[in-house]
């Protein structure tokens, strides 16, 4: 089958990681790549054309998809510009920065027929879909809540490296939540409500270190939510899954699932229930192992992107589901700062509709 013609535009950190697993594999072409500092990433990437405008990339190179890893604020514009050169698109996450560029970018994707997918990379992890699994086949029965924990320490140099990062919008809600947002919306269902609290007094930033939120989900269950960057923990979901060298594996599970006839943990997959499918607080609890083997999200994400592209299979998160994850995450802020619970109902129907709400 003819490879699928591809380019990327961002060549930073997350976009050389994209380079790197397209050269590995079989189904994609390099077409070509933009970047601002050409010079620099043509020698980085010998043989490959490189522009310094993304728009000469579509119009030149002319690839058939395009992977966007351009800063968040730039997602927008660089996906209405594919969509409407009719160019698929995998975007990575967040989205767009904001609800308002979110919804410009679904209006042009839909009028353009092109197909999308948004690179919240986990979700094409096995252990995530063996939680899904476990959890559609009623295994701990209807889930009535999850208790999650991303706690960990930054160094100094990561806030030296980037001072915007000790300002407003660079803490752990925006930066670190929305991976594990989009998890629990995958995983558990919709999140309709959320209330939180933040706290800086660890750093004395502009910005939190440390956040508690509290979910409540379109099924009835509820969530808790402890998040913080200065907190030295084994608690995340990138050290539970081992699923980069930089970040040291732990093998501990940073999410708990109650349901009525059990719980499960994750990412470690044991599950706990009586015996008998017992209700019983007097009864013993069982532990039960379930196994996942562990592959290359990203490179998984390739393969589903392909199937995407030659119309084999719907996309796993569309620009529409991306945007309710943004959406959550920026609920979360707000609800942190103004200490109230906000309801997202009519939200999501804004954001529907190419428009948005925020009472």
């Amino acid at each position: 089958m003819t490879k699928i013609r591809i380019g990327v535009i961002g060549a930073g950190l997350i976009g050389r990681k994209h380079l790197r697993k397209l050269a590995e594999h079989g189904d994609y072409e390099l077409a070509g790549i933009a970047d601002v500092n050409a010079e620099q990433v043509a020698a980085e990437q010998p043989g490959a054309r490189v522009f310094a405008d993304y728009r000469k990339l579509l119009d030149e190179a002319r690839p058939e998809a395009v992977i966007i890893a351009s800063p968040n604020q730039l997602h927008a514009e660089n996906g209405i510009a594919c969509a409407r050169a009719g160019i698929h698109i995998l975007i990575e996450k967040p989205v767009t920065d904001t609800l308002e560029t979110a919804a410009g970018l679904i209006a042009e994707v839909r009028k353009a027929g092109i197909r999308s997918l948004v690179g919240h990379h986990r979700r094409h992890h096995r252990q995530v879909k063996a939680l899904k699994a476990l959890l559609g086949e009623g295994r701990i029965g209807d889930v009535v809540g999850v208790s999650a924990i991303w706690a960990t320490h930054k160094p100094a140099d990561y806030f030296k490296a980037a001072p915007w990062r000790s300002q407003a919008g660079g803490g752990p809600i925006l930066i670190n939540l929305i991976h594990e947002i989009d998890f629990l919306r995958f995983a558990v269902g919709e999140i309709v409500a959320v209330e939180a609290i933040a706290a800086n007094r660890q750093r004395g930033f502009a910005v939190e270190d440390t956040a508690a939120a509290l979910l409540e989900f379109e099924n009835g269950a509820l969530g808790t939510f402890f998040l913080s960057d200065c907190a030295v923990t084994p608690w995340t979901m990138e050290q539970g899954l081992g699923e980069a060298p930089e970040f040291p594996f732990s093998g501990q599970s940073s999410y708990r699932l109650m349901g009525r006839r059990g719980a499960i943990e994750f990412p470690s997959l044991d599950q706990w229930t009586q015996e008998g499918g017992a209700q019983d607080w007097n009864r013993p609890i069982q532990a039960q192992a379930n196994h996942a083997a562990s592959i290359d999200p990203y490179v998984a994400q390739l393969d589903h992107f392909r199937d995407v592209v030659r119309g084999v299979t719907p996309s796993l998160q569309p620009v529409e589901d991306g945007a309710r994850s943004l959406l959550v995450t920026l609920a979360i802020a707000e609800a942190a700062t103004a200490r109230r619970r906000i309801d997202l109902r009519e939200r999501y129907a804004a954001l529907g509709q190419g428009g948005q709400t925020t009472t």
